[in-house]
């Protein structure tokens, strides 16, 4: 079995979940500066620091790589878990009506078409941001729980750790893609 990297040791942080983003960055910056070629580092050790900034600041990725570093091999299936199930259908919704609106404004073959569409993906933007609000909140609320997590032991926490990595997982593809369907909304 291959050896994975300790991302919390690349950026130089003690191995625990409840880490901030302001945490995060400094020592991403700290290792920038130490890592960059132009600094006498080389490149695949800034691309080290980079690859590792990237999957901590992922609440997702950063549980999955805690349990990974400990032995415990992470499966999603894909199934939708139950703590995010109620989010799926209005989430679904509101990305299929922005792809809609974008859809008509990609195709209209006129400027009224095209104005009327514009019109359509502003007046839908303030719906997705709360969305985005309600998705980040529900986040903050899982992640909230990794100061416990923290005080466990990986194996003892394996079973709620996978759903909680589930949970995220979606929750962060969904707040990514009303991102996009936001700024997409607002500006063709």
């Amino acid at each position: 079995m291959a050896t994975i990297s300790d991302h919390f040791e690349v950026l130089g942080l003690e191995r625990q979940l409840d880490l901030s983003p302001e945490t995060l960055r400094t020592h991403y910056d700290g290792r920038c500066q130490e890592a960059h070629p132009d600094a006498g580092g080389t490149a695949k050790g800034f691309d080290a620091v980079t690859e590792a900034y990237k999957s901590l600041t992922s609440p997702a990725r950063r549980l999955r790589h805690w349990l990974e570093l400990s032995g415990i091999t992470v499966v999603e299936d894909g199934s939708l878990p139950p703590a995010v199930e109620e989010r799926f259908g209005p989430i679904n919704e509101l990305l299929r009506t922005a792809s809609e609106i974008a859809e008509r404004h990609r195709e209209a073959r006129s400027t009224l078409v095209r104005s009327v569409a514009e019109a359509e993906g502003i007046a839908l933007q303030p719906r997705i941001a709360e969305a985005r609000g309600e998705l980040e909140n529900a986040m903050a609320e899982i992640v909230s729980g990794f100061k416990r997590f923290d005080q466990s032991e990986p194996c003892e926490i394996r079973e709620e750790a996978m759903e909680v990595v589930r949970s995220l997982s979606f929750l962060e593809r969904w707040e990514a893609q009303l991102r996009a369907a936001w700024a997409k909304a607002g500006c063709w």
